[in-house]
This record gives structure tokens, C-alpha cells and sequence, in this order.
């Protein structure tokens, strides 16, 4: 058996208090052939920044960005710093998490799509992005602990 990914997520939410999707039992990955999705999403919490998710191994992978992720090639690297994984219901999420909770404020969804996978491992996340705003080869490098790079690439792969 395969360890919950979502213990970590769960442990932080109660499911009565929030209006975030709180799964009860671990999740089930999806199985292919489908193309993998991604959600941006701004979040006014304590500051406004970004969450980048992806989904990979049945959760969205997340990285909360401080100053946007960028959208053009040759643009700014951005700090990405990893957070817990995230049910897959929560690519649709929008709303307000209550005073209080953990992530109080308000979350958007910035832009949404599926992705291309190029590669995936512990030092670099590498993917395609198809979306409405964002579009073109992104990668996550790994700098240590939580702390990731995130960088828009030229268009080709």
C-alpha cells in the first residue's frame, strides 16, 4: 500500500470550518490514458502570491510562489517553494478560507490546463504548460530543502 500523500494536507484543514475540498480517504491516481492537469491559482493569504500545482502520482503537486509565475521566456526566476500536496478536487477550488484556518484569504483561479511531462525527478521538474494565460516550457529546479527556481523557458521544449 502506498502512503496518503494527503495526511500532511488533511492534518492542517478541518473539514467543517473550511470551504476547501478535504478528501477522507487517500487518493487514487488517475489512470491513463489522460493528459495531467495544472492550476495557477492567486491566493490573498497572509501575502497575495501564487500556488502552482500540478497534478502527478493522484494529488496536485504544489509550489507557492511569491511574485508570480512568469510568462515570458527569459523573464525573472522566481522563488517556488514547496508546500503539501493537494487533493486533485482542489484545481477547481475558489473561494474564501475563513480567519483562522490555515491559508485564510481569498483563492482565484489565475489559469488552469493540462501539461506535457519532460521530465520528473528530485533535482528538476520539467513540463509544457497548456493553458489559457500560461503557455510554453516551464521548469522547477530544486535549490534545496523546500526551496525550488521556476523558470520559464523559450518556446520549444
Amino acid at each position: 500500500m502506498s502512503p496518503d500523500r494527503l495526511h500532511q494536507y488533511r492534518a492542517r484543514r478541518d473539514a467543517r470550518q473550511t470551504p476547501e475540498p478535504v478528501p477522507a480517504r487517500a487518493p487514487r491516481r488517475r489512470l491513463p490514458p489522460h493528459a495531467p492537469s495544472f492550476v495557477v491559482q492567486a491566493h490573498a493569504a497572509r501575502r497575495l502570491h501564487h500556488d502552482f500545482r500540478l497534478e502527478h502520482d493522484g494529488v496536485l503537486v504544489s509550489w507557492a510562489v511569491p511574485k508570480g509565475v512568469p510568462s515570458e521566456a527569459g523573464g525573472p526566476n522566481r522563488l517556488a517553494v514547496q508546500t503539501e500536496d493537494h487533493p486533485l478536487e482542489y484545481a477547481a477550488f475558489e473561494g474564501t478560507i475563513p480567519a483562522g484556518e490555515y491559508g485564510a484569504g481569498e483563492v482565484e483561479r489565475y489559469d488552469h490546463g493540462t501539461y506535457e511531462l519532460l521530465k520528473w525527478d528530485a533535482r528538476e521538474v520539467k513540463v509544457v504548460l497548456h493553458g489559457q494565460r500560461l503557455e510554453g516550457t516551464y521548469v522547477l529546479i530544486h535549490t534545496g530543502e523546500a526551496n525550488w527556481l521556476l523558470h520559464k523557458m523559450n518556446a520549444s521544449p
